[in-house]
């Protein structure tokens, strides 16, 4: 039996995919993107999954080129393209952003702290 590698609280800096399904969001969807931005967690990926919009949301959220990863599908409502956005994500966990929100800066940080201290990391933080 292979002994597990022990992560040190130092080495624990998983990618966290932040998901960010929109409709028709061009209000509010450039705030939402730079809150995510705005981490002091950096090791992240954010996921733009626009849900068919018929709006400037694509223009939008273009003008952050690779900063983001932008999908555009057709409608299915807001758990289709979340689930769209999982299937795209490389993260070792996931993080949901409305359009219509944001983050504080330290959110991403303070939950993979409280998870660094967890022994189990299969775990649901939420806030």
């Amino acid at each position: 039996m292979a002994k597990q590698k022990k992560i040190s609280k130092i080495d624990f800096k998983p990618l966290v995919s932040i998901i960010i399904p929109v409709y028709n969001g061009e209000d509010y969807i450039a705030e939402a993107i730079d809150s995510a931005l705005a981490q002091t967690y950096k090791n992240i990926e954010i996921i733009i999954v626009n849900d068919g919009s018929t709006d400037k949301t694509e223009r939008i959220c273009k003008l952050y080129g690779n900063k983001v990863d932008y999908y555009y599908k057709t409608n299915g409502g807001v758990a289709s393209a979340l689930n769209y956005g999982i299937r795209k994500s490389k993260g070792e966990f996931i993080s949901w952003l409305s359009h219509d929100d944001i983050y504080y800066k330290h959110k991403i940080e303070k939950q993979i702290q409280i998870l660094n201290n967890l022994r189990n990391k299969n775990t649901i933080i939420f806030s």
